[in-house]
């Protein structure tokens, strides 16, 4: 499955040649506007994020730190876009965790080793740690979700069968946490409706048959990992 990039820039030239340079190897997306891509910045399900820095009413600046204090969002890649070389914005961007810091005259071979390197790179600081969790109770997935997030975990968030299929094809999280609360089923229920994906993807299973909170949250997923490895 190809890794998704979304390209996030108002010049609607720049999209079509980014993408024009990106669409043979990655699943690319475009937005031309930094409002509209905070507004629903989880939906696009992004693995990098291509993004300008000029932009109207929201920048790249401001977009970013959007990202940054979403919990589902602040692991995404985001590699900024300027037309001009500028070390000192660089060192900041840098500085506050952009994964880098792009020309936007640069050459098409150039921009694919540079978003290989980062994908690379970012393989070997994530680890085994993407964690899907799966769970209709609202509360128990921000629960969840929060004390993951806050132990430096990647979390993705749903609350059906049906998302939690198609995220485990498209993403390949390491871990999958089964909920008690999935819609009147039953834990093992749902995982045996799912049991193909997640053997064919590999994916840990996890099946909480009682709701756990912090710390034993956590060592239920690290006795998980264990196991694995």
């Amino acid at each position: 499955m190809k890794k998704r990039i979304l390209i996030v820039d108002d010049d609607i030239m720049t999209l079509k040649i980014l993408k024009r340079y990106l669409e043979e190897t990655y699943d690319v997306v475009t937005e031309n506007a930094g409002y509209r891509f905070v507004d629903k910045m989880t939906s696009y399900e992004a693995d990098l994020i291509l993004m300008d820095l000029e932009m109207p009413v929201v920048n790249g600046l401001q977009a970013f730190e959007a990202v940054l204090a979403d919990p589902e969002m602040k692991y995404v890649p985001v590699v900024f876009l300027s037309g001009v070389s500028n070390p000192n914005l660089v060192r900041e961007l840098m500085g506050m965790g952009a994964a880098g810091y792009l020309v936007k005259t640069i050459p098409k071979g150039e921009l694919l080793q540079r978003l290989e390197k980062i994908f690379s790179e970012g393989v070997k600081k994530q680890g085994s740690s993407e964690i899907l969790i799966l769970d209709s109770d609202v509360g128990h997935l921000r629960t969840m979700r929060d004390i993951l997030t806050a132990n430096d975990y990647k979390v993705k968030a749903v609350r059906s069968t049906m998302e939690a299929a198609e995220y485990i094809k498209n993403h390949h999280p390491a871990l999958f946490i089964i909920g008690t609360d999935s819609a009147g089923v039953e834990p093992q229920q749902v995982y045996e409706s799912l049991e193909t994906e997640i053997r064919n993807e590999r994916v840990i299973p996890l099946l909480l048959e009682e709701n756990f909170f912090t710390a034993e949250l956590i060592d239920r997923v690290k006795q998980a990992f264990s196991l694995e490895h």
